[in-house]
């Protein structure tokens, strides 16, 4: 929702509509939270560490001091796309009006220079524009000076939005503050300059967004080790549950990582650009906090139920960014580290409730879930806006066939196992009509065989799990199967 602080009154004798109220004094705006809903060095951190994450690292910490270097050495391993960044509408249009007013406009920010030039030449702004250059940084005092050799003191209009601003707006001969908290107002206020309030955009919930609780429905897959060996006693599902609540955190907190990461492939996405970090309705640092706190708390409550449940999650916290780095640009390693990650979480439901895991289980499971990985694949693939290959995976339109044989192998393997399971000898011992079985392995390749049909024409949702969820008549078919099941106990 947007921000519903009004702007401030201007003084008298001045025109409400001009937010200088002083004829044509050029604008200047900073760029990181003001222009861009986004900041400028966190953007080039992730899209440097997405593409070179040694030699970023080296970079960060080798410059830890030098922040204007550190801006141009990320910059040289890899550019943000600044034509997708988020921007802040009402910035926007007040340098729009000025520039329909034949004012100048100009950015200043302690950004670096070239990632500034870019973001003018994006929004049509002539300039000239200010930015670090590798030796200084120009934040705070050091933008300050440089506007008043520019400008003369009194001689601009500034808009900003954090306390590194208050040099500039105290040089200005008025203030555009965006959306700044009350502390920060009354300093500005106190400056003495006419100040006017512009809105930020704010999603409520980003956060809870972000982490995207209704994933965590695949962690109900922890329970599946005690319902196969048929054990639902309180003492057996209560640290099932808690390791469930491990996993869903521990996975909230790379799902997180993983938008870092994937910020300009989202944004170039129709769905996923909205995701809060990538529509710049929650800020990377912010992001990035909730990351690390998730993961220690997983980590906490997985060690609570037993250590080997607290290192079977810690594998899928380490595998899961493993993939976020590396593993899902590859073809068709991505899909088989997806199904990983899912055995990892029959193992951890195996270790929580202290039950072994057949072959039989192991195998449907992986069959299952190799279905679902495809699925995912095929749905990108059909619903690609444009040829060659998906953005930040490794797949084109020419493996889409490949996808959709190895989809409906899976699919016939997973009802197969299952087939097989329902004539051994360990179902004699287990159901008491276990024929009754064959029924649910027909529903299961049904079920399945949907999925792929759908996702192969691009009618599938993006995310398999909203697809399951959401998909009336598949849910019947699983809730008939589950039926049928419980009646051959």
């Amino acid at each position: 929702m947007e921000d519903s602080r009004a702007v401030s009154p201007a003084p008298a004798g001045t025109d409400p509509t001009h937010p200088d109220g002083d004829g044509a004094l050029p604008l200047v705006l900073d760029v990181d939270g003001t222009l861009l809903r986004t900041d400028l060095l966190h953007e080039t951190f992730w899209a440097a560490l997405g593409r070179r994450p040694f030699a970023t690292l080296r970079a960060t910490f080798a410059n830890l001091r030098r922040p204007a270097r550190l801006k141009a050495r990320l910059r040289e391993i890899a550019m943000p796309e600044v034509e997708t960044l988020p921007v802040n509408d009402a910035v926007l249009e007040l340098a729009v009006r000025a520039l329909d007013e034949g004012r100048p406009v100009h950015l200043a920010s302690a950004a670096d220079q070239v990632l500034v030039d870019a973001v003018g030449e994006r929004f049509g702004l002539e300039g000239p524009h200010f930015g670090s250059d590798g030796n200084r940084n120009l934040k705070g005092s050091a933008k300050a000076q440089l506007l008043t050799e520019r400008f003369g003191r009194g001689g601009y209009v500034y808009g900003g939005d954090s306390q590194a601003d208050l040099p500039c707006w105290e040089g200005a001969a008025r203030a555009v503050a965006v959306a700044p908290r009350p502390a920060l107002r009354r300093r500005i206020e106190a400056l003495g300059v006419p100040l006017d309030l512009l809105p930020r955009h704010r999603a409520a919930g980003a956060l809870l967004k972000e982490m995207r609780p209704h994933q965590w429905i695949k962690n109900l897959l922890l329970l599946l080790p005690a319902l196969a060996a048929h054990d639902v006693s309180p003492a057996t599902l209560l640290p099932v549950m808690v390791a469930i609540l491990a996993f869903s955190l521990g996975a909230s907190s790379i799902y997180i990582v993983n938008d870092l990461l994937d910020l300009a492939a989202d944004r170039r996405h129709p769905e996923k650009s909205r995701r809060p970090v990538a529509a710049g309705a929650l800020p990377i640092p912010r992001a990035l906090a909730a990351s690390v706190v998730l993961s220690l708390v997983a980590l906490a409550l997985a060690l609570a139920v037993s250590p080997a449940v607290a290192g079977i999650t810690l594998i899928y916290m380490t595998g899961s960014l493993v993939y976020s780095l590396w593993l899902k640009r590859w073809r068709w390693v991505d899909v088989l580290a997806l199904v990983g990650f899912f055995l990892l979480r029959v193992l951890a439901g195996a270790a929580a409730a202290q039950v072994a895991v057949s072959g039989w289980l192991f195998a449907f499971v992986f069959a299952v879930f190799l279905v679902l990985a495809c699925t995912k694949r095929l749905t990108e693939l059909a619903r690609a806006l444009r040829r060659g290959q998906l953005p930040g995976r490794g797949y084109s339109r020419q493996d889409f066939n490949r996808l959709r044989a190895l989809a409906y192998a899976a699919t016939l393997g997973a009802a197969g196992v299952f087939l097989a399971h329902a004539f051994s000898p360990a179902a004699q011992t287990q159901y008491d009509a276990p024929h009754v079985l064959a029924l649910v392995a027909v529903l299961i390749a049904i079920w399945l065989g949907r999925m792929v049909h759908f996702a192969s024409r691009g009618e599938e949702d993006y995310d398999p799990v909203r697809a399951v969820t959401r998909d009336p008549i598949g849910l019947a078919i699983a809730a008939t199967g589950i039926v049928i099941g419980l009646l051959a106990v």
